[in-house]
């Protein structure tokens, strides 16, 4: 059997109880350690865990697959275990193998958005805004605008090195120069969402210029859309 089970936002208490209890049976417990994000201890949960970088876990899914056709299995993954597609390739190649798999979620970065005062049904596309220069994210923006839908930006990472919010609102701006569309600017509304699950976590509201000296990373930046005025009165009150 092998088990992908998500860690959660922040730390080893975000592990859900039958994700704990299905960790401590497996033979072999692996930790997908794909950045440093994640701030738990496992040890203080009684799990001794080898770590795995996500490039090891595309390298050697059949040697992990090998090895859950024998035992239980597990990989512990921060967030939820199906938001990365490496993990849906996986369970479809160990369902080829024979091997059963149990997913069992926990919290991420999506199911933290109702804690925005956002409406999550209203969010579109989700796009990452990476430290090369690209206008992807800024197409996703214009064609959730047109929607009228709610965008998500996650930042980049490149190895341990975490984008900042100002870098992100600015590499934003920087796209709109290129494309000239008038979607965004200084005095675009916007919500910053750091820490999201830690003691420590921090909901900021208001306009691109308040924050291009805002140095946090470990957040995400979102563009809404038209605000419902349920939705405008819970984000006046951050």
């Amino acid at each position: 059997m092998l088990y992908l089970i998500g860690a959660g936002l922040w730390d080893e208490g975000d592990i859900a109880l039958k994700g704990l209890e299905a960790a401590r049976k497996c033979s072999r417990v692996y930790f997908e350690r794909y950045t440093s994000l994640w701030k738990g201890d496992l040890e203080k949960i009684g799990l001794k865990a080898e770590d795995f970088a996500r490039p090891d876990m595309e390298d050697n899914m059949s040697k992990l697959i090998g090895e859950a056709k024998e035992k239980d299995v597990c990989v512990l993954v921060p967030g939820d275990p199906l938001i990365a597609t490496t993990h849906s390739s996986i369970i479809t190649e160990a369902r080829k193998e024979g091997v059963k798999v149990e997913v069992i979620h926990s919290s991420s970065i999506f199911s933290a958005l109702g804690e925005t005062g956002l409406q999550v049904y209203k969010f579109g596309r989700t796009a990452t805004i990476p430290h090369y220069e690209t206008d992807a994210p800024y197409k996703i923006l214009e064609q959730n605008l047109w929607i009228g839908a709610h965008s998500l930006f996650l930042l980049d990472i490149q190895g341990q090195e975490l984008m900042k919010c100002s870098e992100g609102l600015k590499k934003l701006l920087e796209m709109e120069g290129r494309g000239k569309k008038g979607i965004i600017s200084e005095d675009t509304e916007v919500l910053v969402f750091c820490r999201a699950g830690s003691p420590e976590k921090a909901l900021k509201w208001g306009k691109v210029r308040d924050f291009l000296d805002f140095d946090c990373t470990l957040c995400v930046i979102i563009v809404p859309g038209p605000l419902h005025f349920a939705e405008r009165e819970y984000l006046e009150q951050l």
